[in-house]
């Protein structure tokens, strides 16, 4: 063998490459050739979580001492800090790899999705199977990956009533939807109910899905933001709204194809809601009225 020889190649095959929750998945790994002194070999099942945090810049950064020098000619507001993205490993169960006399020629392993795992997306997680060799030369850390897709049997629907984020309730918003369990690419349906309290100007109401990528990791600061709100959908403008006069408008929003489902991971969540929104008419009218109804976004029923 030469003073400077390759690396020993390891392939890590995944089957099936899509998986559902409470399904099992299982990892072939194969090296080009026998791997020699070897300590340990082992293979971990986990996902890969994104999220961002908040950065504080450090206290000796030539960021640091320009915005002091701002602050004291009267500029506030400069950060040498800023949000950034991160990711860090979430391992769920590891195994160990046989390795006889310290040589590594192959293994397999088996492992069952967790009934609570995060579906797969840019957003939250990143599902593969970690491979670490350890060795006398250079140690081995490799991976394969496989997509968890969330169906609507995968999921609990009992998820909360609508919360008022803006305005005094004048008039009580009620969202009545069809299914609270929404799939991706296809539409959220309901009826939007508008009682008010006392005789109000009329009102223009509308809805729109939000997005809301929450982000909370263990050691770091959060940062904060992550709400994205869909394409408005107007129901109805000038809206009389008289007491005991009860008004009914049905909706229909689409969700995008491509939208990340609900999901809770370690160090971030993704969730979603149906916002409503009425605005009063004229100088002297009351505050802006917003709810949000939450609902479960799942991936579409073709699982691959």
């Amino acid at each position: 063998m030469g003073l400077f020889s390759r690396r020993p190649a390891v392939a890590v095959d995944i089957s099936p490459a899509v998986v559902a929750p409470r399904q099992t998945v299982t990892a072939v790994v194969s090296p080009d050739r026998p791997i020699d002194k070897v300590t340990s070999a082992t293979l971990e099942w986990g996902y890969t979580n994104f999220y961002r945090y908040h950065w504080a810049g450090r206290a000796d950064s030539a960021m640091a001492a320009a915005g002091e020098a701002l602050w004291m000619s009267g500029d506030v507001g400069t950060n040498a800090g800023g949000d950034r993205d991160a990711d860090e490993w979430v391992g769920v169960t590891k195994v160990d790899l046989p390795c006889a006399d310290g040589v590594f020629t192959g293994g397999s392993a088996v492992f069952r999705v967790p009934s609570w795992a995060p579906g797969s997306s840019p957003e939250i997680a990143r599902w593969s199977c970690r491979v670490i060799i350890e060795r006398g030369g250079r140690d081995i850390d490799t991976h394969g990956e496989f997509a968890v897709r969330v169906g609507r049997g995968d999921v609990a629907a009992d998820i909360g009533g609508v919360k008022v984020i803006m305005g005094a309730a004048e008039t009580v918003i009620a969202v009545d939807l069809e299914s609270p369990v929404c799939a991706a690419g296809e539409a959220i349906r309901g009826i939007v109910r508008l009682t008010p309290t006392r005789d109000l100007p009329d009102g223009d109401l509308a809805v729109c899905w939000r997005k809301s990528r929450e982000s909370h990791p263990l050691s770091r600061t959060p940062a904060s933001g992550g709400g994205l709100d869909g394409p408005i959908v107007g129901l109805g403008k000038h809206i009389p709204l008289r007491t005991g006069a009860q008004v009914a408008l049905p909706f229909d929003i689409a969700l995008p194809v491509d939208a990340p489902p609900t999901a809770s991971a370690v160090h971030s969540s993704m969730k979603w809601f149906v916002q409503a929104r009425l605005f009063y008419s004229g100088l002297t009218a009351p505050m802006t009225e917003r709810v949000l109804c939450p609902i479960v976004v799942v991936n579409g029923v073709d699982r691959g």
